[in-house]
């Protein structure tokens, strides 16, 4: 009679980690620091829909628009003391402290983030940050103004150089002049199932 051969070994210190569809749920907030519950999985899902536009399953139109942004602003210096410049900052961008009045079911944040907690005045505090919002309308006009500063100082960087090459005596090649590479960045793989042919984004 034969006896079948059976592996043991023994468990782990400690305890064993079982799979679970929570524990594969590639929406969890685990790997994300600035998570903010009822906003996070909006950006999420809006992140996932304009990969599916860049692989041609998606029109840009069914791509999900944010009602809001947030920022987790910080509001102390290195040695712990209150510093207000980056809140004043945001402040002129249009964001404002979230407070304890907008934290709950069907509110803005739906429930008070991981590791945060409520300041005195009834703002959220996490670490040396402060939670700050504004809405999409405000968001939309400062992306643009970032934009349009980025350009014009690109535009000046370059005039600034061809000035300086002139001011020196010197003069562009015969069909050329002076300019600035602008490099995005290098391609990646945008890749959300591993079973299909992933394509360059």
């Amino acid at each position: 009679m034969k006896v079948p051969i059976i592996l043991t070994q023994p468990p782990p210190e400690f305890g064993e980690l079982t799979s679970s569809p929570e524990f594969l749920d590639e929406n969890t907030m685990d790997s994300d620091l600035t998570y903010v519950p009822g906003f996070s999985e909006l950006r999420l899902a809006r992140d996932k829909a304009i990969v599916e536009v860049m692989r041609g399953r998606l029109s840009a139109k069914e791509v999900p628009t944010l009602p809001r942004n947030f920022r987790w602003e910080r509001c102390q210096n290195t040695k712990g003391q209150p510093d207000s410049r980056s809140v004043i900052q945001a402040g002129n961008q249009g964001y404002q402290k979230v407070t304890r009045e907008q934290v709950g079911e069907g509110k803005i944040v739906t429930a008070l983030p991981p590791g945060a907690h409520f300041a005195a005045d009834g703002t959220i505090m996490q670490g040396d940050t402060v939670l700050m919002v504004t809405d999409a309308s405000r968001a939309a006009r400062n992306e643009f103004q970032q934009r349009a500063r980025t350009a014009s100082a690109t535009k000046g960087a370059e005039a600034g150089f061809a000035a300086a090459l002139e001011a020196m005596g010197g003069s562009p090649a015969k069909g050329s002049a002076p300019f600035i590479r602008k490099e995005v960045g290098t391609k990646v793989r945008a890749e959300l199932n591993p079973k299909q042919k992933s394509k360059e984004v």
